[in-house]
């Protein structure tokens, strides 16, 4: 396959930072329009001003978590699945039990650590996902399967399983607070944040008028929503606008995790950060509608101008689309990129067949790695070889419900159901028989044991 110059220059760029230790990625904005913008604020206590140690005043226009949230947003669209450029990484659907779409990995708060998902049942209603980490991360050794004990050696256990349902997850961090073992999370490996420094006279205050001309004489509650509205806005002038992504590589190349994969975690995270500073359209999950990456607010519209890098050793110049042809191989194809076989013990290493040639032509994709995931092995070791039919990462998603997976995402994708606790307490409460006050409590002793045991 013939390699065009710019492609060859995306490679060389992902080489290039993959060998750093740490990448601080530099880019300078303006606004599109106007003289002034509005930061990000803060219950309480408005927008985050400070001064540097050189004396000058810089405000945050926007957090750590918010520029975290702004690089996912830029990776999906509507309703929640990958953008056709990312098109092969997996995705989690969090479905009801009429088939109505409630959620996916991508647009949860806390990706695949969300309990939405971990609560989830998995096709069959014998199993849901937690139940599944538990044994796939050793939790379920420890005899009352509490999960405040976890073995030392399960660490790689943990990664690779993020990595299989969720990769994007270990580049923004994640922690399972439904067990009491502190440790299953992961910092993050992409920072950021975006600055101004203020110019001499920064602040721009002006108001908003609340008028009701029909009924005038209402209260203030009953005046909501109605009338025009009256507000103060403060505004801020700036100087220099500059937004600054950190990768931290060093922790990268530590996960358990073959190089193949560990470089497609960078060059994912290399075309997240060109898709933002593009300017490519985001889907925000909570309003459903989606817009330019570079709006973050309706007076504070950027372009970027220009875009630098630094590592330990090295430093250039770069572009968005530059960063974005930095994305791994495969991605934008239904299969999406395949991996070198896992030899930690998940799949099978095939690098001893054919002097490894086998193994270097027939990829592990992520349609692989759920299917190993998911798998019985029960099954799989009484037959001697997998079943023939339906995969088992088909199995794991739901059937007979009003949207197929192929409808939603035609890429690899885990389907679970979840009953909403709204659903639960409408449901009609059946006739208790008997009439007695002992089987009446018995049977709640019965509800409350099983309400325990989920």
């Amino acid at each position: 396959m013939t390699t065009t110059p710019a492609q060859s220059q995306a490679q060389s760029l992902l080489d290039q930072l993959y060998a750093q230790y740490h990448i601080v990625i530099t880019a300078s904005l303006k606004l599109t329009n106007g003289n002034f913008l509005q930061p990000t604020g803060f219950p309480d206590i408005g927008a985050c001003i400070y001064r540097d140690k050189e004396g000058r005043r810089w405000c945050l226009v926007e957090s750590e978590q918010s520029m975290a949230n702004r690089l996912e947003a830029v990776c999906m669209k509507a309703p929640g699945v990958w953008v056709d450029d990312l098109r092969g990484l997996p995705v989690i659907a969090v479905k009801d039990k009429g088939g109505k779409l409630l959620a996916t990995n991508l647009t949860e708060p806390h990706r695949i650590a969300s309990s939405y998902i971990l609560e989830s049942e998995l096709a069959g209603g014998n199993k849901n996902l937690r139940k599944l980490f538990e044994e796939k991360i050793g939790l379920e050794n420890r005899p009352e399967n509490n999960g405040d004990f976890w073995p030392m050696d399960r660490r790689a256990d943990l990664e690779r399983l993020v990595f299989a349902l969720d990769p994007s997850a270990l580049l923004h961090g994640f922690q399972f607070v439904q067990w009491k073992f502190v440790g299953l999370r992961q910092t993050r490996l992409v920072h950021a944040r975006l600055e101004a420094e203020l110019a001499d006279d920064p602040e721009v205050h002006y108001v908003m008028v609340k008028w009701d001309g029909i009924e005038p004489e209402s209260t203030r509650k009953e005046r909501a929503n109605k009338g025009q509205s009256i507000a103060a806005k403060s505004r801020i002038v700036p100087k220099n606008i500059t937004a600054t992504f950190e990768i931290d590589l060093l922790a990268l190349r530590s996960l358990s995790l073959a190089d193949d994969r560990k470089k497609f975690l960078l060059g994912l995270a290399l075309w997240k950060i060109g898709a933002f500073l593009n300017n490519n359209q985001s889907f925000d999950p909570r309003s459903r509608s989606t817009g330019p990456s570079l709006r973050l607010r309706a007076d504070c519209y950027l372009t970027c101008e220009s875009i630098s890098w630094s590592g330990n050793s090295s430093k250039g110049q770069t572009t968005p689309t530059e960063l974005m042809e930095a994305k791994p191989t495969g991605l934008g194809q239904a299969e999406g990129p395949s991996f070198l076989p896992d030899t930690h013990g998940n799949l099978p290493d095939t690098h001893g067949n054919d002097d490894g040639k086998q193994a270097g032509m027939s990829g592990v994709t992520f349609s692989a790695l759920i299917k190993e995931l998911l798998s019985d092995k029960k099954d799989e070791a009484t037959s001697g070889e997998p079943k023939e039919g339906k995969s088992s990462a088909e199995k794991g998603t739901a059937s007979g419900k009003e949207s197929s997976p192929g409808n939603l995402y035609d890429g690899p994708m885990v389907e679970v159901t979840y009953d909403p606790k709204q659903n639960q307490e409408n449901k009609p409460k059946q006739e208790k028989k008997g009439g007695s006050k002992a089987a009446q409590q018995t049977e709640a002793n019965v509800e409350q044991a099983g309400e325990a045991q989920e």
